[in-house]
């Protein structure tokens, strides 16, 4: 457009990011992988747009969302992040949430719309980010959609072989919790305390489990203590105390920045956490603990995620096992507190090279 003899260039409109950060506030876990994904799509864009679902204020202190970020919350709000991504300038930039993703009956209408947001981002020669992820349930047709946006994805991680096979992926990756940074804690010979973390609702350990604990905790001088790190645990915590003889913490009326503080504060001082919940045992490696899985029929979630890392034989079939075979078990874990550490810095350092190929390949699209 010419004014007066000269040329005025209508200035570009601002480049777009946009991440998905759904999530309870009461889940600790859930608050680390979406403050990864956070990170991952920071300073991508001038213009960063998150949707957090039915999340509380509260939920944006624990990720750090900055301010300036443009918040959608809701199911109301889902058309109104479409239409921001349909009408954003070329070259924005899709960041999906890390985490388990649910492929069981009735998610296909979703994994459709994941398709169709991850198509229109290619189309307008933007970025689509997977991070690191895991299938549950796998079932037609919402895992032929999902596997085929993932295809259509730039970076499509994997936190586990069997996610990474039953897709057709090919990118494997360390859960991003392990992005968070590593703690020092107490050195070793300090920590005094085994801490035990379990999910609600599944069945009471057993008396034998108890006394297996119990055992091993009286011959290495340690203090039991229970710990809630999702909020709907915390009566079985209170339950898993009384069972072990041990000290509880509550989480109470904390919020969910105190409630995180005091529990990684915990870890710090923690030699071994025993859990059947990924991200505690993940907390718990940051800072320097041995994270453990003894507990009745595990899941492959836990052993195979810490494979990636490889870190293997974190997870032991307690229903299969003697109260000395736990013992036993856990006594053999306790050593490998240096293993854990070379584990989580090589995670640390991989995430890091991912994080920055994602950098590079989002300033080539728009070069």
């Amino acid at each position: 457009m010419r004014s007066g003899g000269s040329t005025v260039r209508r200035r570009p409109r601002p480049t777009r990011t946009f991440v998905s950060l759904t999530g309870p506030a009461g889940n600790l876990g859930d608050a680390l992988i979406r403050r990864g994904t956070l990170d991952w799509a920071l300073g991508t864009s001038e213009v960063l747009v998150a949707y957090v679902g039915t999340a509380p204020d509260v939920w944006l202190r624990q990720l750090g969302v900055p301010t300036g970020t443009r918040i959608l919350r809701g199911k109301r709000s889902v058309a109104r992040w479409l239409w921001m991504l349909a009408t954003a300038p070329g070259r924005p930039v899709l960041v999906f949430e890390a985490g388990e993703v649910p492929l069981d009956r009735g998610n296909g209408l979703r994994e459709l719309v994941f398709l169709a947001e991850t198509l229109l981002v290619r189309l307008k020669r933007g970025v689509v980010v997977r991070p690191p992820r895991a299938v549950r349930a796998p079932t037609q047709p919402s895992l032929w959609l999902h596997s085929t946006a993932a295809r259509a994805s730039q970076f499509a991680l994997w936190r586990d072989v069997t996610s990474r096979a039953t897709t057709g992926g090919t990118q494997l990756a360390p859960d991003i919790g392990f992005a968070a940074g590593q703690r020092p804690g107490l050195p070793s010979n300090e920590r005094d305390e085994l801490i035990v973390s379990l999910r609600g609702k599944r069945p009471l350990p057993g008396p034998q489990w108890a006394e297996a604990l119990n055992a091993f905790a009286a011959a290495h001088e340690l203090r039991i203590r229970t710990v809630v790190q999702v909020r709907e645990d915390e009566e079985r915590a209170r339950e898993l105390a009384t069972m072990l003889s041990g000290e509880f913490d509550p989480w109470g009326e904390r919020d969910a920045v105190a409630q995180e503080a005091l529990v990684r504060e915990r870890y710090d001082r923690a030699r071994l956490v025993i859990s059947d919940r990924l991200h505690v045992l993940i907390l718990a490696a940051l800072s320097g603990a041995v994270p453990s899985e003894v507990v009745a029929d595990p899941t492959r979630k836990i052993a195979d995620s810490f494979a990636t890392i490889g870190l293997t034989g974190v997870s032991a079939d307690a229903a299969s096992l003697s109260p000395g075979e736990i013992t036993a078990f856990l006594t053999r874990q306790i050593t490998r507190a240096d293993d854990v550490r070379a584990a989580v810095t090589r995670a640390e350092a991989r995430l890091a090279e991912t994080e920055a190929d994602i950098r590079s390949a989002i300033e080539a699209a728009r070069a």
